[in-house]
């Protein structure tokens, strides 16, 4: 049954022949933002501006949250052992969610610093923080565009797209602060546009929080609803009802279902595993890559009415 599956990884084709890029990715992305973020804290250390160094502080959780990707979409590729025997698939899952709470810190250190220079604008050029934020959306925008066709299929790769996006956002944030600093001297905008900043990370961040934890309780993953499954399993002329479904994300790239089938009266156990493949297929293309069906009905016949499938029912 196993070999069926995989005859279709064509359709699927994102899940093979992109680590391969996705990898480059990650690592291109991790050398850039490690070597930003440094320059980064020593212009924002030297002219004092709390933009680039809430910025910098920023980048360097990017590089944390490229490391912590990384990490989770390489134990979710190993194999199963005797004691996790999905493997470590769950391990996207819960990169995933250490990203987004990672973004959240940052949200609160960036509020409170910024409530903390209101009293106290500090003096700054503003040239500085335009041409060190410009290098920081070519670096930033360039290593998200790398993750942007990865991340409409996988919530870990979604946390690091989003983590370099809003780097970017901010960046650009960062050189609208310095514009107003140096044409008008109005220092406070720099805890101001902090600020602006801060919303703008926890408005991008809460989706990636909730998404993850559901996929951690073995909620059903975004891109897939219970009703349509449901649908798609019932179009089957031989199948007269579903119960007991139950779907949920193996990693951020992979999805499992389990349900009991009632089948037309009549159906040979030769019939049900035909339906079983065709079912397989169908579902496969729908985004569930693992599926168990099991029967459950006193309509089934094996030609005998003391066959197990009479005496075994759920």
């Amino acid at each position: 049954m196993e070999h069926h599956e995989h005859d279709h990884h064509g359709h699927h084709h994102h899940h093979v022949p992109d680590l391969k890029r996705i990898n480059q990715a990650f690592y291109v992305g991790i050398g850039a933002n490690a070597l930003y973020t440094l320059i980064e804290f020593v212009i924002g250390i030297r002219i004092n501006s709390l933009a680039l160094l809430s910025d910098a502080s920023h980048n360097l959780s990017d590089v944390a949250t490229l490391i912590i990707s990384l990490l989770g979409m390489k134990l979710a590729q190993s194999g199963a052992t005797k004691l996790y025997t999905y493997g470590y698939k769950k391990a996207s899952i819960l990169a995933s969610f250490v990203n987004a709470v990672i973004l959240c810190l940052i949200v609160i250190k960036i509020g409170v610093e910024s409530i903390e220079r209101f009293s106290h604008p500090p003096q700054m050029q503003g040239v500085m923080i335009i041409i060190t934020a410009l290098i920081g959306i070519l670096i930033n925008g360039l290593s998200a565009f790398l993750f942007y066709k990865g991340q409409k299929d996988d919530i870990n790769i979604k946390g690091a797209f989003l983590h370099l996006l809003v780097d970017a956002l901010v960046s650009f944030g960062v050189i609208v602060s310095g514009a107003i600093i140096s044409f008008t001297g109005w220092n406070i905008i720099d805890p101001i546009i902090s600020f602006v900043i801060a919303f703008v990370i926890l408005f991008s961040t809460w989706s990636l929080l909730k998404e993850s934890i559901k996929l951690i309780l073995d909620g059903i993953p975004h891109q897939l609803s219970n009703e349509h499954i449901q649908e798609v399993l019932l179009k089957h002329p031989k199948i007269s009802s579903v119960h007991h479904v139950h779907i949920w994300a193996l990693s951020s790239s992979e999805n499992a279902l389990t349900a009991h089938l009632v089948v037309e009266e009549g159906v040979s156990l030769e019939d049900f595993m035909e339906i079983k493949k065709q079912l397989k297929h169908t579902l496969f293309h729908e985004g569930i890559q693992h599926t168990t069906l099991e029967i459950d009905a006193s309509t089934f016949c094996c030609g005998d009415t003391t066959c197990s499938c009479y005496q075994h029912k759920d």
